[in-house]
């Protein structure tokens, strides 16, 4: 039958009532946007059928014929499969005027030419073409090539067809897994539509247990329905909710699972949360090799009941949290009981050095001794990114299985503070140098230096990373004394301390003080084999001496880094970040834009891994992608990264942080780079004592010098002591910025003596970049001028780098009377009265807006506001 919007709703699969009742707007988005091909690719019991039919039936006039397709019958080859095709077009009696069918014949040839024969626009959804005996990949893909009046929509579970849709030279949206799962508001949805009766905490229940899987929210509505509205209905709701998850896991999961023969798998590995290959062969106690492992993953993938996760990392599948609790709960292998096999899991876990991962298990595993264990050794490795995890344990251990630690119990209770509330502290390290060494001395030494440690960490996520500092000054002093007392051995600890203590130091914007640390850190977690944290160290160094220029000193300490990389810890950002930004950097400082773009991609783009830009090396991120946009004429896209990633982090950015002044400055130089001119001055003009601040001083100079304000960014270059803490890209960007100022100038001596300095500065170091900031014209106006024959610049002039700023920038000003005329106008007067408040002529008040409109490029009074708060001069 077909619908008077044209819809084969005969064909379209029967989902009634709740499940179409739900918001799937970022899905239906997606759907929307038309492409040439869209992927829905989940396991079963995700809703792939029923977002498809809810989609199709919220069409309104869209103009589309859309025919589904049902799953095919199993092995079918793929010839039996364009014939099913064929046959389903024919029976739903859709008309398609230019059509002659041969019946002799190909079907897929007949399909593609009802397609190019006909412009009516299709949408064509096929579930399941992915159980075809037969790869049906270049097909659809030479389908939806030339046929351009059809939308091609596949439902898939694993991965055997369409494996790297993004190698496709083809439009197309992708929806996975995890965007079909059920939000909080989604369940609530379903259920408040559903007519049962709901008592409060009914819905927050069934999201915890079923996780938001829809076909288990589904299922729940019996549930509900069945419930006695009184007395004893919490428990009869876990119990018989538990009863339909098992039902589902055995009639579904486990029976897809035996009919790949894979059963044996599913049950041996669900106490893993994520199945790797290492991990599947550590659970089966297996000979089978690597890929004998990995082909079963596969075949349970490609049969739905396990989803692939792309971490970036290594390989990795899901089994459903809610299905993997019912097997979990259900299926004791080889005597071992569920809590068992989670804490071998744990050690496992701990000894491959994934502390979070261990801890989480142990907690699942409730083996708190094991717990209390990790946490007590590795919290350092795991506040930074596992914050909330190291808190969810704190609350779940029982207090009397810290009996025995004291520092634990501190550290819990300074865990357990809300994270908006001020962070206070139980009791303080001593401040004078006696008081520490009495302390030092005592038998609450370690304990100390622990809770102190942790302190310093809380402090930093608060944002107040000058008290972090100040602690930190006083625990690196603590930890000095408790090593020459004898008394204690924290030598295991101190590396990991030493690495923390080294970011405290670069967040405040203290790198020679981070650098010294990071240095101790890395060549003590090498002697003691502690591969990530000699990997954290070493990116920290390398990302110090790559923010201030010295590209040699970085490339070593990168090079140290790079031989570290083979350790895969998965749950600390900061091992990679710090150590890809500084290579991002330094390739960039010396042209090597291919290196880069690498680096940058490996750290992954912002869309795609949010949760890297939210850490705390956030800002150094951002403003290695904004240089890499200044060298490529994208200053847009940067501008908008950095103001969205600023307004995420607002107490990240204040005075105590290196954040603050590096993205106040890179803010600059993004608006001076587009041509903003106004608006650059308005926030360079904003900032107080720019000069005390080797990148706020560059950028506010650099603004004042392409304004003709030449003069002013002479004396601002010279307000920063560059020999007392060397910063040679800075230094060698202001020396170019003098050198422009005082050309321009006519004070010819001056910039000869500037530009030879910053010519200098690039041979010692290998500094390229910086050249790129000031014009072509101006560089060889001032090279032909002092002849310092640089191999630097030789080198730089070989390069096609394009200029990253324009040489000048228009600042549009305002007179005094123009200024007021303005302000009179946003209040919405006229002309008579503006020269009534102004006590002047009227014609004098036309001729002061005919002048405003001419600056601000405005034709009439709205567009003159609009443009004079573009320009933020209102």
């Amino acid at each position: 039958m077909i619908g008077k919007d044209r819809h084969n709703w005969s064909s379209i699969p029967d989902r009634r009532a709740h499940p179409e009742s739900i918001s799937h707007r970022a899905q239906f988005t997606k759907l929307d946007n038309h492409a040439a091909l869209t992927i829905i690719r989940a396991p079963i019991g995700y809703g792939k059928s029923t977002l498809v039919a809810s989609w199709l039936r919220t069409i309104h006039a869209s103009g589309r014929i859309s025919v589904v397709v049902p799953e095919p019958a199993p092995s079918m080859t793929s010839g039996e499969y364009w014939a099913h095709v064929l046959q389903q077009f024919l029976s739903t009696a859709i008309a398609f005027p230019n059509t002659v069918i041969d019946p002799a014949q190909d079907p897929f040839t007949a399909i593609v030419r009802i397609f190019r024969d006909n412009s009516l626009p299709v949408i064509l959804v096929l579930i399941r073409p992915d159980k075809v005996d037969g790869r049906l990949d270049e097909s659809l893909a030479e389908l939806v090539r030339y046929c351009r009046c059809v939308n091609l929509v596949v439902t898939l579970t694993g991965r055997t067809m369409f494996p790297e849709p993004h190698l496709l030279d083809i439009d197309q949206e992708s929806i996975s897994a995890h965007d079909l799962l059920y939000t909080m508001a989604d369940t609530t949805s379903v259920l408040e539509d559903s007519g049962a009766h709901l008592v409060p905490g009914d819905i927050e229940t069934i999201y915890s247990m079923t996780g938001g899987l829809p076909v288990l929210v589904r299922r729940s509505i019996s549930v509900l329905k069945n419930l006695p509205t009184e007395s004893g209905r919490e428990h009869l709701l876990g119990h018989n909710l538990r009863r339909v998850i098992q039902h589902y896991t055995q009639e579904c999961i486990a029976a897809e699972a035996h009919v790949v023969g894979q059963y044996d798998l599913v049950v041996a590995t669900a106490p893993a949360r994520e199945l790797t290959v290492d991990t599947v062969t550590y659970l089966l106690e297996s000979d089978e090799s690597p890929q004998q492992i990995r082909d079963r993953l596969i075949a349970l993938e490609a049969a739905g009941v396990i989803s692939y996760v792309d971490t970036g990392v290594v390989e990795t599948w899901r089994l459903a949290p809610a299905i993997r609790q019912s097997i979990l709960t259900s299926h004791p292998v080889g005597g071992s009981d569920p809590a068992g096999r989670l804490s071998s899991l744990s050690r496992a876990q701990l000894d491959a050095g994934a502390h979070a991962s261990a801890l989480d298990y142990a907690i699942e595993a409730q083996d708190w001794a094991l717990a209390v264990d990790i946490l007590d050794k590795h919290w350092a490795t795991m506040i930074a990114d596992n914050l909330e995890l190291v808190r969810s344990a704190f609350q779940q251990i029982p207090p009397e299985s810290t009996a025995k630690h004291s520092s634990f119990r501190a550290a819990r209770n300074l865990y357990l503070q809300h994270p908006d509330e001020q962070v206070t502290f139980g009791s303080a390290l001593p401040e004078s140098a006696e008081g520490l060494r009495e302390l030092g001395a005592s038998a609450e030494a370690v304990s100390a230096l622990t809770i102190g440690c942790i302190q310093a960490l809380m402090l930093i996520h608060a944002g107040e990373y000058k008290r972090a500092v100040d602690i930190t000054v006083r625990l690196i002093e603590l930890s000095r004394i408790i090593e020459e007392s004898d008394r204690h051995d924290i030598s295991a600890q101190l590396s990991t301390m030493r690495a923390q203590w080294a970011i405290t130091f670069q967040l405040n914007g203290r790198l020679v003080e981070s650098t010294s640390l990071a240095r101790m850190a890395y060549w003590g977690a090498s002697s003691q084999k502690i591969g990530y944290i000699a990997r954290s160290a070493a990116g920290t160094a390398a990302l110090n001496w790559a923010m201030v220029g010295e590209l040699h000193r970085a490339r070593q300490w990168s090079d140290l880094e790079e031989q570290h990389r083979n350790i895969e810890i998965t749950m600390q950002s900061q091992v990679k970040v710090a150590g890809l930004t500084a290579c991002a950097l330094t390739s960039l400082d010396s042209l090597d834009f291919a290196g880069a773009e690498r680096a940058l991609t490996e750290l992954g783009l912002p869309t795609e891994n949010d949760a890297l830009y939210a850490d705390e090396f956030w800002a150094f991120t951002v403003y290695a992608r904004s240089q890499f946009a200044l060298s490529n004429n994208d200053a847009f896209s940067a501008l908008s990264l950095l103001r969205r990633t600023v307004a995420a982090h607002p107490s990240q950015c204040n005075p105590t942080s290196m954040a603050g002044p590096l993205m106040r400055s890179t803010e600059i130089d993004l608006l001076l780079a587009l041509g903003e001119g106004n608006k650059a001055a308005a926030l360079a003009e904003g900032i107080v004592d720019a000069g005390t601040n080797p990148w706020t001083l560059v950028s506010v100079a650099r603004v004042r010098q392409r304004m003709g304000q030449n003069k002013s960014a002479i004396t601002l270059c010279h307000q920063y002591q560059w020999k007392g803490e060397p910063y040679p890209r800075a230094q060698m960007e202001s020396l170019l910025v003098q050198a422009v100022a005082h050309s321009e100038l006519g004070e010819h001596h001056h910039a000869i003596t500037a530009w030879s300095k910053a010519c200098a500065i690039a041979d010692q170091t290998g500094l390229l970049r910086p050249f790129s900031t000031i014009a072509a014209e101006d560089i060889a106006a001032l090279e032909a001028a002092a002849s310092t024959r640089s191999s630097a610049l030789s080198e730089f002039m070989k390069a096609v780098t394009p200029e990253s700023f324009p040489k000048s920038v228009h600042i549009v000003t305002l007179t005094g009377g123009e200024q007021r005329v303005l302000a009179l106008l946003v209040l919405g007067m006229t002309s008579v009265s503006m020269a009534r408040e102004l006590h002047l002529s009227t014609n004098t008040i036309k001729s002061q807006l005919r002048s405003l409109y001419k600056k601000l490029g405005a034709h009439n009074r709205d567009e003159a506001i609009a443009q004079a708060h573009a320009l933020q001069l209102i």
